[in-house]
């Protein structure tokens, strides 16, 4: 019995040591590629209902070395969007949109990602849902009034009937 329990902690042993000893396999190679294969530019009106400009007029500039160039020409699609692949070599675009006599642009820089756009579109959610939370407050404050009220009129009977 001495024998197999000596057996198995010897076997134990060598795995471990085997395990510490030897690289970790690798059974394929991995290729790790980054590519941008398109731009998206959304259009839309701002204000409560944030429609989509839809057909409208866009412009693509290509901006390399500070010298800015049309790249792109076209319309927007029903939902306001429209996509673009980006052109090798430039990281930087300015989209002019125009449509019913209102126009709008953005910047678009690649090198440093899409955090400008995704805050501006944060910052007109913020500005739709604004009719919203205004009504959201104005229900608060009415409910405030509406407690005190009650409050000052429970004291005032609670004084009528002590009183008698």
């Amino acid at each position: 019995m001495n024998t197999i329990r000596s057996l198995v902690v010897l076997a134990l042993i060598l795995i471990l040591c085997m395990a510490l000893i030897c690289p970790p396999a690798s059974a394929h190679r991995v290729i790790v590629q980054g590519r941008v294969s398109e731009i998206q530019v959304k259009a839309y009106f701002g204000g409560g209902d944030a429609a989509p400009m839809a057909d409208a007029n866009v412009e693509i500039y290509a901006i390399k070395d500070g010298q800015e160039e049309l790249y792109l020409t076209g319309k927007a699609d029903a939902d306001g969007m429209f996509y673009f692949a980006p052109k090798i070599g430039v990281s930087e675009y300015r989209a002019v949109v125009e449509a019913t006599g209102h126009k709008g642009e953005e910047t678009v820089n690649l090198a440093e990602g899409a955090g400008i756009m995704e805050a501006e579109q944060a910052e007109a959610e913020k500005e739709a849902n604004l009719p919203i939370t205004g009504i959201i407050t104005g229900f608060g404050y009415l409910a405030g009034l509406a407690g005190i009220a009650m409050i000052i009129t429970a004291r005032k009977m609670k004084k009528k009937y002590e009183n008698k």
